[in-house]
């Protein structure tokens, strides 16, 4: 048990001398890095409007007041007077500078949301609950120190997202559930998951023909950074939908299973597995579904404005490259979730009956 405990606090150090060396090392200069520089978001707040004039106090400027008119480019929202919002800086050719609001501030309002998520996960599920928050802050660390860094760096983006799934899974399951057999049971059954998925990945895209920019933001990514592997975030965003919900199911199953034994110690190691098929097999419908509903709503005012603009039938929407990328999406995961379920149920199985492994 000891030596497992070593191992973790291994993997810890490492993930966090992994983000430290990441959020440092200087960037890969992309032939657009020149234009960027000359632009950035900061935080004002509305002081006055007069007719189309919006005066804005920049509070990262020293509360410079500014005076701007909506620029069409941005989405024209009811602005009002003590509105908190996010203004665009664009230094132009002559040194000046040009201010847009491009949108409401959000980040108070995400962390009133982030509060009342911790109070009602806390409330709800205790100590566990608490350890899922903490998982969730550390998810989304890596991904931002490790996905997205890597293409500041000039990385694989591929490289990196198996470094994140891998790492994520490594530390985020012991921290919820606990360093034992479960725990070990839901690892090794989800990273051969993460090996099945990327296959699959692979050999979905080929199939389907999704090509490199599936969509209007692939595009758009393409054209201001060419320089960019499109193919592999192409993959990497593929593979990063179906990770999820392998480590959901994996664990529900090995749950399951560590809880029935506990019920009926005497389980033999077939009606072990079998208890774990008979949980994945209920498990799967209602994940499928769940990322099928998860994909519409992250999508729907698209799917709206391409039903009543261009479309006229089912065949001519289910061709349209988006509609084909999403349902690939959500067919790699789902094939994932199958090929999971025996494997997850194997390993617990066993796992639960050894005796000799971490007690």
């Amino acid at each position: 048990m000891k030596k497992f405990h070593i191992i973790y606090g291994l993997f810890w150090i490492l993930t966090a001398i992994l983000v430290v060396f990441s959020l440092k090392a200087p960037p890969h200069q992309s032939r657009s890095g020149a234009d960027l520089e000359k632009s950035s978001f900061i935080r004002g707040s509305i002081m006055e409007v007069h007719d189309q004039d919006f005066f804005v106090r920049l509070s990262d400027e020293r509360n410079t007041v500014i005076k701007t008119q909506l620029n069409d480019y941005y989405f024209n929202n009811d602005y009002q007077k003590g509105d908190k919002v996010s203004v665009y800086i664009t230094e132009l050719e002559n040194g000046e500078k040009q201010y847009d609001i491009a949108d409401y501030y959000h980040s108070d309002g995400l962390l009133i949301v982030f509060v009342i998520f911790c109070g009602l996960a806390i409330w709800t599920a205790g100590k566990k609950g608490f350890y899922s928050i903490i998982s969730v802050i550390i998810s989304l660390i890596l991904f931002y120190a490790i996905v997205l860094n890597a293409v500041k760096l000039g990385v694989s983006v591929i490289l990196a997202g198996v470094i994140y799934v891998l790492l994520i899974t490594i530390l985020t399951i012991p921290l919820i559930h606990g360093f034992n057999k479960k725990g070990l049971s839901a690892i090794i059954a989800v990273n051969i998951g993460y090996i099945l998925g990327f296959i699959l990945t692979y050999f979905f895209t080929d199939v389907v023909k999704i090509g490199n920019t599936p969509s209007e933001d692939f595009r758009i990514l393409f054209q201001q950074f060419p320089e960019v592997d499109i193919h592999q975030i192409l993959i990497i965003s593929l593979f990063l939908g179906a990770a999820g919900a392998l480590i959901d199911v994996a664990v529900s199953i090995c749950s399951a299973i560590f809880e029935g034994m506990k019920e009926h110690p005497g389980l033999t190691f077939s009606k072990t597995y079998k208890l774990g098929m008979n949980v994945g097999k209920d498990i799967l419908g209602s994940m499928i579904n769940t990322l099928l509903l998860a994909y519409i709503a992250a999508s729907l005012p698209f799917l709206i404005l391409m039903t009543l603009a261009k479309y006229n039938n089912m065949h001519q929407f289910l061709n349209y490259d988006f509609i084909a990328l999403e349902l690939t999406r959500i067919f790699i995961g789902a094939a994932s979730i199958v090929l999971l379920i025996p494997i997850t149920s194997i390993a617990a199985a066993y796992l639960v009956q050894k005796k000799s492994i971490m007690g």
